[in-house]
């Protein structure tokens, strides 16, 4: 039944989990017209509306939801499907499929991956970066095995386990007279550079200047860390960006501004979903992974 192929089935189940089309349509590296035609076929064929919109979202039609329930089926046979013939046919491709927030993947991961695939000729690797939120959800519809993430994870639906230890640093222009160390009270006179709603970087430092009692109002919002390291060196704003992002630049364009008695660190953690046997390839990645783990 050609209609509610595998593809069609990966793109209705990623709409649902994500509850928005322009994201199933990031993670699943196709156009938005392209998913809204491949559900539009779907509804067509069985005759029904599986998707109601708000300004909240996209939702689950009770029709949906019955539909959701056995999409959900077919694609793990599928997958468990998969893994069973290349096991047994070490000699096809071998695929790995990782999501990572934006300073991982940007920063970190890189040279891990290379690393990893040194000497091995039949990988495939397809990587995902996103923010944490947007990782969480592509490892909830299957989209990728392994997420790592700079964000604590709160849901039962994870396993999780620590990779790497990390600090976020204040940063300012190298030509920008500011103090070395400041109060905390004393960063509300400044203009400031917020990584998106959803970033791992902003969640970790407004929780943080929270406990003292500071609420900060973002003057620019970019997606971009390297974006936002470029700005601040070229302008008065300041922002909060991973130590691995900067570790280049101190000194040469940027410098650091210490807060007194405030330091903002986190962990990096790598997500996977609960009782899910990972291919062997994942499983090979992690072991390589968690041997280089630092902290």
């Amino acid at each position: 039944m050609e209609i509610l192929d595998y593809h069609r089935l990966k793109i209705f189940k990623t709409v649902a989990d994500t509850k928005s089309f322009s994201k199933a349509a990031e993670l699943l590296f196709l156009s938005q017209p392209t998913i809204t035609l491949q559900i539009k076929k779907i509804e067509n064929y069985l005759g029904i509306t599986l998707f109601r919109r708000d300004k909240k979202g996209v939702f689950l039609t009770p029709e949906g939801e019955i539909f959701y329930r056995y999409a959900s089926r077919i694609l793990e046979d599928y997958n468990l499907m998969e893994e069973g013939l290349s096991n047994l046919k070490e000699n096809l491709q071998k695929s790995l499929r990782i999501g990572a927030s934006t300073t991982i993947g940007d920063f970190l991961l890189p040279e891990i991956l290379a690393d990893f695939i040194k000497g091995k000729e039949d990988i495939k690797v397809n990587l995902f970066v996103g923010n944490s939120k947007e990782i969480e959800e592509g490892i909830q519809s299957k989209i990728f095995y392994i997420g790592l993430i700079e964000d604590e994870v709160f849901s039962n639906k994870y396993e999780k386990v620590e990779f790497f230890h990390d600090e976020i640093i204040l940063i300012a222009s190298k030509d920008m007279y500011i103090p070395d160390e400041i109060e905390a009270e004393e960063l509300a006179k400044y203009r400031f550079i917020f990584r998106e709603q959803g970033s791992g970087t902003r969640n970790i430092v407004e929780k943080k200047l929270e406990t003292k009692g500071v609420r900060l109002k973002p003057d620019v919002e970019i997606s971009s860390s390297k974006a936002i390291a470029r700005m601040v060196a070229n302008s008065d704003y300041l922002s909060f960006v991973s130590r691995l992002v900067v570790k280049n630049l101190l000194g040469v364009h940027l410098k650091e501004v210490r807060i007194k008695d405030l330091k903002f660190t986190r962990n990096f953690y790598c997500i996977t979903q609960k009782n899910l046997r990972l291919p062997k390839i994942d499983r090979d990645f992690l072991h390589h992974l968690l041997g280089r783990r630092t902290g």
